[in-house]
């Protein structure tokens, strides 16, 4: 019995690393190609405005040569001695009436040139000028006519030979060949003015001939692989910052499902930081900071979860559970002596009237055990008019306030006035200025002075110095928090060391 074999199939993360892999390759190849032909056009652009250039230096210099020539046309002895080492030129020819009279090569002369001319006139301009009639002997002739005299002028031949060196033998490696037209004729004659592969046109606007370089195929492929091969690694750092950014984002939406689940299976634990009194240096208060140990990532930091819960409006779930957390947690230790407990409160939760409750619930049980709770508000967050209305109810009930991180934020002093809170808790960036001629030290004495003067009690964070316990006692700060005396400790850890 034949049994077909099942057919492969790619799973999602084998096809997003080959959209990862392609999709840049894809974009950055044929940009690559285009920027290359850019570069091939550019280069064939400069090629042409340089022969361009050099065969208008030529004209010009010829036209000046005829007139000069016209200047003393009997003079022919003196024209040839003038033009004998003008490598570019073959021959200038004086004609009066249809008749040769003087050539800078050959001197003076009579020869009937009058079967030469058309319409039987001379016309000044640059004209390819095949010699005896044969085009492999084209040429480039400068005619400056006698304009009050008929079938008059001077006529500078360019030396074939010129024509040749400059146009018709290429040298540059970048270049199939240079084709020149003046008027209808073309020069190398066997040559049309037309090309199917990469190649610019320039005209001048001086004598208005026109010149077409085409590019050799070396150097099209030459410069197609240097870009190809160019695009690669481009492509591959693009791949790489793709999928990086792409797996923040799968590993964020990934975290947030996990930190849903995470609150539903009590991952998230307390840690409860002492705070002492600054002058007897005994505990008076603790602050609940939420912890979660992720079953594979381990320990994750506040500072990655909590800005994720804040955008997917899972922050009030958070408050709640640090709320009920710390209740089970510390209603396992005696009965406490009076001692505030700071629990983090956003914004947002004061907003809702149910949180409002929920919070009058829990400072009644929390004041059974000896606990007065305190609602920490930090200041980079600025309350409404909505918030500071519930802070002062929550006040009224017993429930503390705190404003936390003062001096970070931008909250005016006027806001300050407004909302009635229990504690300034001062910032360990000005804390740790202590001792330091720095701009802060002096920030924290007018936050010191300022939290007298509204008749509150001070908290410094970040105590870690003996120098700054010592300080801060003295300016007759209340209360101190930090690792001088205690990081954050689990509850066997806080059981032990302090209750």
């Amino acid at each position: 019995m034949n049994r077909s074999l099942p057919t492969p199939t790619l799973t999602l993360e084998v096809k997003s690393l080959l959209a990862y892999a392609l999709i840049p390759i894809l974009i950055v190849f044929p940009a690559s190609l285009y920027v290359a032909y850019q570069g091939i056009n550019d280069s064939l652009r400069n090629i042409a405005v340089t022969f361009q250039e050099r065969i208008e230096d030529v004209i010009t210099e010829l036209k000046d040569e005829n007139a000069q020539a016209m200047k003393y046309p009997e003079r022919c002895e003196a024209i040839q001695e003038d033009l004998l080492f003008e490598s570019y030129l073959r021959e200038l020819i004086i004609v009066q009436d249809g008749v040769a009279i003087c050539s800078s090569k050959r001197g003076e002369l009579h020869l009937d040139l009058t079967g030469v001319f058309k319409r039987n006139e001379a016309k000044s301009g640059v004209f390819l000028f095949d010699i005896k009639g044969d085009p492999r002997q084209r040429t480039m002739v400068v005619v400056t006519a006698q304009e009050d005299r008929a079938n008059s002028g001077a006529f500078a031949i360019v030396d074939k030979n010129y024509l040749v060196e400059r146009l018709g033998k290429v040298e540059d490696d970048k270049l199939s060949f240079i084709t020149a037209r003046f008027g209808q004729k073309i020069y190398p004659a066997d040559r049309t003015f037309v090309s199917d592969t990469l190649h610019y046109t320039s005209t001048s606007s001086l004598y208005g001939f026109s010149l077409l370089v085409e590019a050799s195929p070396a150097f099209i492929k030459r410069r197609a692989i240097f870009y190809g091969l160019s695009s690669l690694p481009l492509s591959l750092l693009i791949s790489i910052t793709l999928f990086a950014v792409m797996s923040h984002i799968r590993n964020r939406d990934s975290l947030v499902d996990d930190l849903k689940k995470g609150l539903k299976r009590k991952e998230l634990f307390l840690a409860y930081q002492p705070i002492v009194d600054s002058q007897t240096e005994t505990l008076t208060g603790l602050e609940a900071l939420i912890r979660w140990q992720h079953p594979t990532l381990g320990l994750i930091r506040p500072d990655v979860f909590i800005p994720l819960a804040e955008r997917q409006q899972l922050i009030n779930t958070i408050t709640d559970y640090v709320l009920e957390r710390t209740l089970a947690d510390l209603q396992s230790i005696a009965n406490f002596n009076g001692i505030h407990l700071g629990i983090n409160v956003p914004p947002s939760y004061l907003h809702d009237e149910s949180h409002l409750i929920n919070l009058h619930s829990y400072a009644r049980q929390f004041r059974h055990i000896g606990i007065q709770l305190t609602v920490e508000v930090t200041e980079r967050e600025i309350l409404d008019d909505k918030g500071r209305t519930a802070l002062a109810d929550l006040r009224k009930s017993g429930i503390l306030v705190s404003i936390d991180d003062f001096g970070t934020g931008h909250t005016a002093l006027s806001v300050i006035q407004k909302t009635q809170f229990d504690y300034l808790k001062i910032d360990k960036c000005f804390v740790d200025t202590i001792g330091l001629e720095t701009v802060n030290s002096t920030v924290l004495n007018t936050i010191i002075d300022l939290g007298h003067r509204l008749g509150v009690k001070m908290i410094a964070e970040g105590v870690e110095e003996q120098n700054q316990v010592e300080y801060l006692a003295k300016m007759n700060v209340s209360y101190l928090q930090g690792y001088h005396f205690s990081k954050p400790l689990e509850l066997d850890d806080l059981k032990e060391s302090w209750l």
